[in-house]
């Protein structure tokens, strides 16, 4: 989960980047706010989207999995369990967004229950407050200080202003940022986003003030007159201080004559964007790389040290030929923290469960084979590395090794499975009945011709 949430963050970021460097300073309002919203929208999606690609051809070189793979080597479940700070962070995040919907409720509850009287004026509901607050308009309402209804009239221009808020419904903006922000609270990109939205609305809105033919200047005393009595209200639009000298700029700017030249950059951004932050998913080539072949059993009927059995051959006997049937391996083994994990001679047998990669044994070799680089890779013949994975009682994988003859396999393999296993839980190995600490071995070869 962490590679999307990163993407997310990056691509998000990206965006915003270039609204401000290019799109902020245009006479185009409403292109803008199509530019922001879809950036937000396209940012929380596009990591999701997977493409499937044609399978990349390895040369004749071939990743190779032992039949029986795999040892489980039960930790020491007698020594104090790490701390495992992903439980924390999940905590904290939690808490964050349960007190970002709390404040938000408080925001809505605390417009909705203001005391005044609800009229109706030009076919648009207005209620007139009796607390001494500029206007501002939420959801589909205006709400006014009554000193501002005066003869049975509201000033055209404040009311055609928080109209426009209400035609257009930019709240469903701010509402739409606000549920991003409890659940991606941790986005920075996100702030920077309510900001040009925000100003963003309150260019439209003075462009349809403008529009009717309006004084500009006369607007803008206006605008001045009402900014003294601002309240900080959120989830609401206002006149406020913070934007209204980029206001008073918008309303005498002119179009620009690279407009069109830079919206189709932006659309290109996006097009870019989608190559590089889409899941790719290669296919796999008619001949599948992934092989299973069971280890060659020695001429004194002893099983290699590196042939390792799984459930279906600890059932029944391996058959030889010519030679007699050999009894199955004894149960895994007991390791201690930081040790190598290569098997020592096994204790009396306990009740213990295999850790399982949460796709499955068969994926999580597809998974290497797809990913694993030959290209950096210096060596000829059969190379041969022996994986171990460390995983937690929680099914986290925390550390992986690798003990073969070329370091450059090694690293590669190393690499390969932490890119595999990155956002995966495994479902943890169980010792009597208890989650354990586990190493997981997978042999792996590779014939360089």
């Amino acid at each position: 989960m962490l590679v999307p949430i990163f993407k997310i963050i990056l691509c998000s970021s990206l965006l915003i980047g270039i609204y401000y460097l290019l799109l902020q300073r245009e006479k185009m309002f409403r292109f803008n706010r199509f530019y922001l919203l879809f950036a937000l929208a396209f940012s929380y999606v596009i990591p999701f989207v997977k493409i499937n690609l044609p399978a990349v051809s390895q040369q004749k070189k071939q990743l190779i999995f032992d039949e029986i793979p795999t040892q489980q080597l039960i930790q020491n479940t007698t020594q104090a369990s790490q701390f495992d700070w992903m439980n924390l962070i999940f905590a904290v995040s939690v808490i964050v967004s349960v007190s970002l919907i709390i404040k938000s409720i408080i925001s809505i509850r605390k417009i909705i229950s203001m005391k005044g009287t609800d009229i109706n004026y030009q076919n648009q509901k207005v209620k007139l407050v009796e607390k001494n607050l500029p206007p501002f308009s939420f959801w589909n309402k205006i709400y006014l200080n009554k000193s501002y209804f005066e003869n049975g009239q509201i000033d055209n221009r404040i009311f055609q202003h928080e109209k426009t808020h209400i035609v257009q419904k930019h709240s469903l903006d701010i509402l739409f940022l606000e549920i991003l922000k409890v659940i991606s609270w941790f986005n920075p990109a996100l702030y920077f986003y309510k900001k040009a939205i925000t100003d963003n609305h309150e260019f439209l809105a003075d462009e349809s003030i403008i529009q009717q033919q309006n004084n500009v200047k006369d607007y803008q005393q206006l605008i001045l007159s009402e900014i003294l009595q601002t309240r900080n209200l959120n989830l609401t639009h206002q006149f406020n201080y913070n934007n209204t000298k980029k206001r008073f700029i918008m309303m005498t700017t002119k179009k620009s004559k690279f407009e069109k030249t830079k919206k189709l950059f932006v659309v290109s951004a996006f097009a870019g964007l989608s190559i590089l932050f889409v899941q790719k998913v290669y296919a796999t080539e008619a001949k599948p790389e992934v092989k299973s072949d069971i280890h060659e059993i020695t001429t004194n009927d002893s099983v290699k040290l590196d042939t390792i059995p799984s459930k279906k051959a600890t059932q029944a006997n391996v058959k030889i030929k010519g030679k007699k049937n050999i009894p199955p391996p004894p149960p895994p083994t007991e390791m201690k923290d930081n040790e190598l994990p290569i098997p020592p001679p096994p204790p009396p047998a306990s009740n213990i469960t295999a850790a399982q990669f949460p796709e499955g044994l068969g994926e999580l070799r597809k998974a290497v084979a797809n990913q694993f680089d030959t290209s950096a890779i210096n060596g000829k013949g059969m190379l041969k590395t022996n994986l171990y994975i460390s995983i937690d009682e929680n099914g986290k994988t925390t550390d992986i090794k690798a003990e073969g003859d070329n370091q450059n396999f090694n690293n590669e393999a190393i690499r390969v499975v932490k890119v595999v296993t990155a956002d995966k839980l495994w479902k943890p190995a169980t010792e009597d009945g208890k989650s354990a600490a586990t190493v997981f071995k997978l042999p792996i070869m590779m014939n360089f011709q």
